[in-house]
């Protein structure tokens, strides 16, 4: 089997969608995704496809409609060879139309981030649900298991985020003195009380997830969190994940971390150390179903450093890319000194809420 490759602009989806409904009632064995990428992401792309194909259980096949953020063709080409033989049928969808410039990007986060915030618009209006796959990820088990879940009323499934799985850690953490050093953020959400948050709320990330799209539709969710992006532009931390995370603040339901195991896993010293339940901890790092290289330092950069940064190479080279590797760069003192003063700040930070931690213990316990 071949993967068909089709542009599908949102005025021309109904032939899919006819399609789609068509095979899923009578098979009920299509899984429908949703994914965007641009040019600098679409080679992790074709590890992420790959991966979730290859890990299908027999009977299963994917329909991806992949939102173009600006791929090339010749990369394009790479993707759609890539997928050759898979059970993968692949619909290219321009976002024509879509005014996002005035919404903040920084580090390795472009505009393509908040694509997903109008899903709804990128697939067929028959369509209920979809899942959601960033383009860094290594699939592990069969996305299946993912799309039989029920999402009752939730607007969407999701992963807690494991470098910060609380809207404020001191309030929501049980634990709080013995993770605190080691997570990403405090307060993802810095600003919640204006929200009417209580910051006991649980945080999530967005890399992965089962939308509802009937409530997409009828909730207008993507005007909602664009909205809430430009109210509280000076406080989003974390991009689209700042507005879902409060928009949609109690109208989420939790999948197991293991669906979204991100870079900062490796960050915890042991399973007592993590911000969630020791024995998931435990299955996320012996038995992930999504690893999710989060952060800007990613695998295919040069001397990048993670726990399981082979494992995206095994699979980039079942692709087009095969053999491709990150050649060093040309020193730049910039760069040099922005990664030992992250690598410096990182440590201090850890270490100087170590010593709150144990101040604060050692005041209560006088």
């Amino acid at each position: 089997m071949h993967p068909t490759l089709t542009n599908a602009p949102q005025t021309g989806l109904h032939a899919a969608e006819s399609k789609f409904r068509s095979a899923a009632t009578a098979t009920g064995t299509v899984i429908p995704v949703l994914c965007a990428a641009d040019g600098r992401y679409v080679m992790p792309l074709a590890v992420t496809l790959l991966s979730a194909a290859q890990h299908l259980s027999p009977g299963w096949s994917l329909e991806v409609w992949l939102v173009d953020g600006g791929i090339p063709e010749a990369s394009l080409a790479m993707l759609k060879e890539t997928l050759a033989g898979w059970p993968v049928e692949l619909h290219l969808v321009s976002p024509s139309g879509v005014k996002l410039d005035d919404l903040s990007i920084s580090h390795h986060i472009s505009r393509t981030a908040y694509l997903r915030l109008l899903a709804d618009r990128w697939v067929p209006e028959g369509l209920s649900r979809v899942i959601y796959l960033d383009s860094d990820l290594v699939v592990q088990s069969c996305l299946s298991e993912l799309w039989l879940r029920e999402l009752g009323e939730n607007c969407l499934l999701a992963a807690p985020d494991i470098a910060c799985p609380w809207v404020d850690a001191r309030r929501g953490a049980t634990n709080y003195r013995r993770c605190s050093p080691w997570l990403a953020a405090l307060r993802p959400v810095p600003n919640y009380a204006a929200h009417g948050f209580k910051g006991t709320e649980p945080y999530f990330n967005s890399g992965v997830m089962v939308l509802n799209l009937d409530a997409w539709r009828e909730q207008q969710l993507g005007h909602q969190l664009l909205e809430c992006l430009r109210l509280h532009r000076e406080h989003v931390w974390c991009w689209d994940q700042y507005a879902l995370n409060c928009v949609l603040v109690d109208r989420w339901g939790r999948l197991p971390a293991r669906w979204n195991v991100g870079a900062h896993t490796w960050e915890y010293p042991s399973p007592r150390h993590a911000p969630i339940d020791e024995t998931e901890f435990e299955a996320m790092l012996e038995r992930p179903a999504i690893l999710h290289f989060t952060t800007e330092f990613k695998p295919w950069d040069f001397g990048t450093r993670h726990p399981r940064r082979e494992v995206f190479y095994e699979y980039l080279d079942q692709t087009a890319w095969k053999g491709w590797r990150p050649v060093k760069p040309p020193f730049r003192p910039r760069r040099a000194w922005d990664l030992f003063a992250a690598g410096f700040c990182k440590q201090w930070v850890i270490g100087w809420r170590r010593l709150a931690a144990l101040t604060r213990a050692g005041g209560a316990a006088g």
